[in-house]
């Protein structure tokens, strides 16, 4: 058997399934990533229920709160 041979067999059996698992390993986490970048799309509602802000609203932020909801502001953007 020739060493051609042997490396196209090689190839034929061996490499190109372990390809192929990579490239449906890699389409799997890739539509993870999309669908989870679709689920953080929807817009921001504010505070959650339970959190300070939500409880009493009669409080204004401080400047440190203000300052982190407009770095968070400016990090949210919309998907392209």
């Amino acid at each position: 058997m020739s060493i051609r041979r042997i490396r196209r067999i090689a190839v034929d059996r061996i490499l190109h399934p372990v390809w192929e698992g990579l490239v449906a390993l890699g389409m799997l986490y890739l539509a993870g990533e999309l669908m989870r970048s679709e689920r953080s799309a929807q817009p921001l509602t504010g505070p959650a229920e339970s959190h300070p802000e939500r409880l009493r609203p009669d409080i204004p932020l401080t400047p440190q709160e203000r300052k982190l909801a407009r770095q968070l502001e400016r990090r949210v953007d919309p998907p392209v």
